[in-house]
């Protein structure tokens, strides 16, 4: 998955759940997003979205800080399970 196709993703996860709009917030995660593109690759883009959308369909919108928490650990997760780069 592309970091575009991410935030787009979290786009209609946000739309669908919170009472936010979701292009004006989800775009302030494609930083993250493509961070994680390049270390790593689109199934780390996606595992990502998904945890991200996840969170969004409990009712929570994370903070751009915690986003970089959830992408640390789809990286870490990531090197102890096929190598990392």
């Amino acid at each position: 998955m592309e970091p575009e196709e991410a935030v787009r993703q979290l786009e209609y996860a946000i739309d669908a759940s919170l009472d936010d709009i979701g292009q004006r917030a989800a775009a302030g995660y494609r930083p993250t997003f493509e961070r994680v593109a390049d270390r790593a690759d689109g199934t780390a883009v996606y595992e990502l979205a998904s945890r991200l959308s996840a969170s969004v369909v409990d009712g929570d919108r994370p903070s751009p800080a915690a986003a970089n928490r959830q992408a640390d650990r789809v990286l870490d997760d990531r090197a102890f399970t096929d190598g990392g780069e």
